[in-house]
């Protein structure tokens, strides 16, 4: 029992200062706000400057900056999904995000800009008071989920 006890400690610790290293890691990497519009990259990594040009096939997405410098998203990155929807690559965004190696960006909060004030983008389900950072239906009652942009 003893030595299980003493296994089950040295296993805690160690896992421990494996996550304080990768947190500590992240806190090396800066973070950046950044105005611009995301926009579809094409399987060549050339960015598609109208919003209407992607389609289902494109799942890579960057953004244009307003002085013209373009970051790419990590592939990996879940809120990306936000970028599918048509009404979101319209609109001028403020992105704050993680700068990566490459200029790849790790995004934390995509928020909209009109007329010099912030708006939170999120899709919400009315019935289940779920809110979102993608469009679908909702993992609860399968309903549509509601596009909605709030005053910050």
């Amino acid at each position: 029992m003893r030595r299980l006890l003493v296994s089950t400690l040295i296993t805690a610790l160690v896992l421990s200062a494996h996550l304080c290293a990768g947190y500590a890691r992240d806190a090396d990497q800066p973070l950046i706000v950044v105005r611009g519009r995301a926009l579809c990259i094409d399987s060549a990594g050339r960015p598609l400057n109208s919003p209407f040009a992607c389609d289902e096939t494109y799942r890579s997405f960057g953004f244009a900056t307003k002085d013209g410098k373009l970051y790419r998203f990590l592939p990996a990155d879940a809120m990306t999904a936000m970028f599918t929807d048509i009404r979101v690559r319209q609109r001028d965004l403020q992105i704050t995000a993680r700068l990566r190696a490459g200029d790849q960006l790790e995004l934390i909060k995509v928020q909209s800009v009109k007329e010099g004030k912030l708006y939170d983008l999120f899709y919400f389900c009315e019935v289940c008071n779920i809110r979102a950072y993608a469009p679908g239906p909702c993992p609860c009652c399968r309903n549509e989920m509601e596009f909605r942009e709030t005053p910050n």
